[in-house]
């Protein structure tokens, strides 16, 4: 099969995919004034600017909104945009509609960097979600997917976890849920974008993504590899989340999908340690987190990063990662909130690694998170106020 990205046939490409070797690296943000930040995991400041600087021919972003104050670590990101696209790299930005006024200064500035094309994406009157994936891809051959969105308080100002990859197989596969989404955005339409399927990516490095109504063909769902999973774990399940709930924001019966899957690898005898940010004490969810608490087997703690001695900063200054470590052997990174709508309607990305060693840097992670002094168990008889954003 023929697919041509920025132009490109991938055809005679597709072989080289087969064999390619796949370096990644974990990326972290933390909070200023914190000691969350994990010796030797570098930070998304550091590493946004380099990728962007390293790109010789393409930049593909895709995120959901863009935000940026001057003289913070956004800057370099942004500066690092105008000269590639003066030096000639092409640039195709893809931004959810929802958001474009957040920041009407930076979205023009972006829009006016040489060689880039930008595209708003709306899929909210095709499933009622929302573009929430956050991602880059380079050259056809490295991206990076995580929770950090383009704001300079994913930077700065909140827990974040990210994953740097340098593997065509995985770059082709990412660029064809661009494809996908870029041509919607641009024409209102589907195409017919799918991975080739003589295309093999690493046996120990895989790409899911949601929902599964929106997937092009050959991209694994999301919800059915989590699920999978935890319901292959034997030993241990540890999570990270800005939010966790079986409730449905509308009303209507409960999503228990993920819910379920833990409690049954907590009945067969599995440790499941799930942290959370302070968000999740809003009383559409702070149920979801007191019932799963009393399940043996299970413990909660909710993280509440404290502000600043300057004070509060809207929107910061929280646990945004969305990560889980399966039996100190799996690792996965990823962009969507465990809610139904993330997997059912609204466009995320996830990496699922399969390698012990990346596993281990994601167990010091969130252990460094799980013993912090501000993570404290969930206390079913508490009347938790409305979180302060």
């Amino acid at each position: 099969m023929r697919i041509r990205l920025h132009g490109v046939s991938l055809l005679f490409l597709l072989p080289v995919f087969a064999f390619a070797n796949t370096t990644v690296e974990i990326v972290q943000s933390v909070p200023e004034q914190t000691k969350l930040a994990l010796p030797g995991v570098r930070q998304a400041k550091e590493v946004w600017p380099e990728m962007i600087g390293n790109a010789k021919s393409t930049i593909d972003i895709a995120q959901m909104y863009v935000q940026s104050v001057k003289d913070r670590s956004i800057e370099p990101v942004l500066q690092a945009m105008e000269a590639a696209g003066n030096r000639g790299v092409k640039i195709r930005f893809l931004l959810g509609s929802g958001m474009v006024d957040n920041d009407k200064e930076t979205f023009d500035r972006i829009k006016a960097i040489p060689n880039l094309s930008f595209a708003l994406y709306d899929i909210s009157k095709v499933t009622g979600g929302i573009h929430h994936a956050k991602y880059f891809i380079m050259d056809g051959n490295e991206i990076f997917v995580g929770s950090q969105n383009f704001d300079w308080l994913a930077l700065d100002e909140i827990h974040e976890t990210g994953v740097r990859i340098s593997n065509a197989a995985l770059a082709l596969r990412l660029e064809t849920v661009f494809m996908h989404d870029w041509n919607f955005a641009n024409s209102g339409k589907w195409g017919n974008e799918s991975v080739p399927a003589t295309s093999r990516g690493p046996s120990d490095v895989e790409l899911v993504s949601s929902p599964d109504s929106l997937n092009p063909k050959g991209i694994t769902s999301g919800i059915k590899t989590l699920v999978s999973l935890i319901g292959a774990a034997k030993v241990s399940v540890q999570v990270t989340l800005l939010d966790y709930t079986t409730s449905v924001y509308g009303g209507g019966k409960p999503w228990t999908v993920i819910d379920d899957a833990l409690r049954a690898a907590a009945k067969r005898g599995v440790k499941i340690q799930l942290l959370v940010s302070h968000w999740n004490t809003t009383k559409s969810e702070i149920d979801s987190i007191k019932s799963i608490s009393l399940v043996p087997n299970v413990e909660v703690r909710i993280n509440t990063v404290p502000d600043l001695p300057g004070g509060h900063i809207p929107f910061s200054r929280v646990v945004h990662s969305k990560t889980m470590v399966v039996d100190q052997k799996i690792y996965w990174v990823g962009t969507s909130n465990w809610s139904k709508g993330y997997f059912d309607a609204t466009r995320d990305i996830e990496i699922v690694m399969k390698r012990p060693d990346l596993a281990s840097t994601g167990e010091k992670i969130f252990q460094t998170l799980w013993t912090a002094p501000y993570s404290v168990p969930v206390d079913v008889n508490k009347s938790y106020p409305a979180p302060v954003k």
